[in-house]
């Protein structure tokens, strides 16, 4: 049963960072699209935001959690475990509370009477693109204590 809930894990963490990377990447390159298309890929990322990065940081805290009950029998918990626990449990919170809610208001956004990006705009990529980076910052600091300080 271990191997499905690693599994599990491994996925989330694929979904989370996969679709976050894709996200960013699709952000820096809508920079020099006209409006309306900027706005069309924003639809997009608040897509992927929705069905992949949020569910995958989810994924990732639950079978983290499951995973984690047999560390918490024994006296002593491993510092990389309690370190992996912690990153990933605050980056899933950024994740889900602030990036996924901000992703889908750009989402839901549409050019204003002008032509043009809507006021709103500026202030909302700005807000995703610093707590999109910092979730993901988390998650990879996570995936390093799990990995490379074990």
């Amino acid at each position: 049963m271990t191997g499905f809930w690693l599994f599990l894990h491994v996925m989330g963490f694929v979904a989370w960072i996969g679709g976050g990377l894709a996200v960013m990447l699709s952000g820096v390159t809508a920079k020099n699209f006209p409006p309306d298309q900027r706005l069309a890929v924003y639809r997009i990322m608040s897509v992927v935001s929705r069905n992949l990065i949020g569910p995958g940081a989810v994924l990732v805290v639950v079978s983290g959690i499951v995973l984690s009950v047999p560390y918490f029998k024994s006296a002593t918990v491993p510092t990389w475990l309690m370190a992996m626990q912690t990153l990933g449990f605050l980056g899933a919170i950024v994740a889900v509370s602030i990036v996924m809610p901000t992703a889908a208001r750009l989402g839901r956004l549409d050019l204003d009477p002008r032509g043009e990006l809507p006021e709103s705009f500026a202030g909302l990529r700005r807000r995703q693109a610093v707590f999109a980076t910092l979730a993901g910052a988390l998650a990879l600091l996570a995936l390093l204590s799990g990995t490379l300080f074990k």
